[in-house]
């Protein structure tokens, strides 16, 4: 997901209110934004002149959805910094590099106790979710054309096992970015999920503060193949993985610190690979969190992420305790549209996506892809692990009547909104094998549902199976 980035000093605490006048505050990485403090109750009670609900109910506009409105004072977010003064409104229904971009929405505030950047963070529950910071408005992409079920799926499932993962909220936004006085149709900029930007914080991953002398943690780092830019705090690689690990909090973690996590990570891969692996103390066990690493494994083979092993891989580790698998991210791919790199010879429903190497010719761009967890796999603790935990979560919250039921809910619940956005898109949405974007996402949804009910089929017979578990092809360890 290419994501722009947006500081915001702070929202309302009301719905349909609109912020005051802009203040100037530096920008992180795509939009620059601002608001000011929120008024008292007693004044953020009645929606003020020209606020969000107000504009939108001039030019006829209502939604089931939330509402957000982006005002730039007519700076386009045309590049990767900007620093610019930003208006955002929300109105919501409820009592509370593409054409279409998404944004890392970053909330700051003017006063009290700044940082090296002259801003302080501006906690906040954006659009009902835990007060936080730091959020992304995801708007999508061209690949996924059920317009972002496959991320709210998977990141529902995922929190519905009971690990961490985004909470997510439909809204429509609007971007203001020509100077124009007042709101007008043309400003709709289409159907967005609203989420939680990945870090370290007690309601997201909740590992404590890093403290020296004691560098066992609190860490939270990345896989994210060779998808490095200027000013990532990268470390490794190891054997077996292809490229460097990044940091991503803490953002300024020392070279103790990273000596002390690659030797942790090399310590755990050595103990994985060694030749009496299976009885040798230390164990490979010993150094990850095993529930976290099973329920990881189930997702990314249940949504059959492409990159679940090889990109968007997250990783962290609580001070003292092992080391944990996710969160999940950026599974845009998943539920069968992509698993494999080429994509010669993949097979839609069926298959391991830990096994893909199993296939050369469907790995040769990362030729260590999922072999990992397929070394695991050959562990009975962890495959009879794996088979007792799918046994456990489908008869629960990834039971086929409860994921046909997300998928209905959801579906029906963004259907106006999806349609809206497919008309502000058509050009780039809309691909000529459909007739109608009404036929193209009813089409695509349902493909999403017949791939899931199939898949899950499938790996139901494949866990129910009896035998030894499969061996790693002769020269791939």
């Amino acid at each position: 997901m290419a994501a722009a980035c947006l500081a915001i000093a702070c929202l309302l605490a009301t719905p349909c209110t609109a912020a005051g006048g802009p203040k100037r505050l530096l920008l992180q990485a795509l939009v620059p934004a601002v608001a000011p403090l929120p008024p008292p109750a007693s004044e953020a009670a009645a929606p003020a002149t020209g606020s969000c609900c107000q504009q939108l109910a001039a030019i006829g506009f209502s939604s089931n959805l939330p509402i957000v409105v982006l005002d730039t004072a007519g700076k386009k977010l045309e590049q990767k910094n900007v620093d610019v003064p930003l208006q955002l409104c929300t109105c919501s229904p409820a009592s509370a590099s593409a054409t279409k971009k998404s944004f890392d929405v970053k909330l700051l505030k003017e006063g009290g106790k700044k940082n090296a950047t002259g801003t302080q963070k501006n906690e906040f529950p954006f659009l009902g979710m835990p007060a936080d910071s730091d959020w992304v408005l995801y708007g999508g992409d061209e690949v996924d054309l059920t317009q972002g079920m496959r991320n709210w799926l998977a990141y529902n499932l995922g929190r519905a096992s009971g690990q961490y993962a985004p909470r997510t909220v439909w809204c429509e936004v609007f971007l203001v970015d020509d100077g124009a006085p007042a709101l007008s149709p043309a400003h709709y900029h289409g159907i967005y999920i609203g989420l939680e930007k990945l870090k370290v914080a007690p309601q997201r991953v909740a590992v404590a503060p890093l403290e020296p002398p004691n560098l066992s943690g609190g860490y939270l780092f990345s896989y994210d193949n060779d998808n490095l830019e200027e000013g990532d705090v990268t470390f490794g690689p190891l054997q077996g993985w292809q490229h460097p690990f990044q940091m991503k909090d803490p953002k300024k973690a020392g070279p103790e610190a990273l000596a002390w996590l690659t030797g942790y990570l090399q310590a755990f891969q050595d103990a994985l690979e060694a030749p009496d692996w299976l009885i040798r103390s230390p164990s490979y066990t010993t150094f990850i969190d095993g529930p976290s690493w099973l329920d990881y494994f189930l997702l990314t083979e249940l949504t059959k992420n492409p990159d679940g092993y090889r990109g968007s891989v997250y990783l962290h580790k609580d001070r003292d305790q092992p080391l944990a698998a996710g969160p999940i991210w950026d599974l845009n791919e998943a539920f069968g549209l992509c698993c494999g790199y080429p994509i010669e010879g993949w097979d839609k429903q069926g298959g391991w996506r830990f096994m893909i190497c199993a296939d050369p010719e469907r790995c040769r761009v990362n030729p260590t892809d999922g072999l990992s967890r397929w070394r695991m796999w050959q562990d009975p603790r962890f495959s009879f692990g794996a088979r007792a935990r799918w046994a456990a979560l489908r008869s629960g919250p990834w039971s086929d009547a409860v994921i046909t039921q997300m998928v209905a809910d959801v579906s029906a619940l963004i259907r106006p909104a999806v349609l809206r956005n497919f008309d502000r898109y058509a050009a780039v949405l809309l691909k000529p094998w459909y007739s109608s974007a009404e036929q193209e996402w009813t089409t695509e949804v349902a493909n999403l549902q017949d791939w899931l009910s199939k898949h899950l089929a499938w790996m139901d017979a494949a866990f129910a199976q009896s035998g030894a578990a499969p061996t790693t092809p002769a020269g791939r360890r």
